[in-house]
């Protein structure tokens, strides 16, 4: 049986609404950092992954294999773009890019939604010999956030083929405009 005066009136429920948007408010800056948080952890972890597959399998099989970035996890993009998503593949002609479909060993499309990864300008690629080496100078794929556009972190890839990763203050300038 209902008493009168039980329940929630109108203005009641409006009000707490009210409050509940309001907390919601407030803690979005703290969620839309942790979930920047979560995917620059998942571009370091994943990127690093690859590397360390690519240059463990070139030892193994005693041929290079490559990383570049791709969309359409069959070709190499030569924008220096990472944030679509890169591929692991056989180089063995040496050209920077999978020359059959069976060359591609392995395909990551992460999900960077709010940030940007580049590489180092004249880097499209990192290419491990078969001694575990890595070709040219360092490799440095920089992360930044969009806006503002701040460096969050880097993955570095020496000439030994040794793959590092380090988050920055959120401090410095991006040095590319994403």
């Amino acid at each position: 049986m209902r008493t009168p005066g039980s329940g929630f009136t109108l203005v009641e429920l409006c009000v707490g609404l009210a409050i509940i948007a309001v907390l919601a408010l407030m803690a979005m800056p703290s969620f839309s950092r942790l979930l920047e948080s979560a995917r620059l952890d998942t571009v370091f972890h994943a990127t690093t992954a690859s590397l360390a597959t690519a240059r463990l399998t070139s030892v193994i099989r005693q041929v290079p294999v490559a990383v570049c970035p791709s969309r359409d996890g069959r070709q190499c993009r030569r924008d220096l773009a990472w944030e679509d998503g890169w591929i692991v593949f056989l180089d063995r002609a040496r050209k920077g890019a999978p020359q059959a479909p069976g060359d591609v060993l392995d395909v990551f499309s992460p999900d960077l939604h709010g940030l940007a990864a580049r590489s180092t300008v004249g880097r499209h690629y990192v290419r491990f010999r078969p001694d575990g080496f890595s070709y040219g100078t360092n490799f440095t794929l920089r992360v930044c956030s969009r806006d503002p556009a701040l460096l969050l972190g880097e993955v570095v890839v020496n000439n030994g083929g040794r793959a590092r990763s380090r988050r920055t203050a959120r401090t410095e300038p991006c040095p590319y405009t994403p």
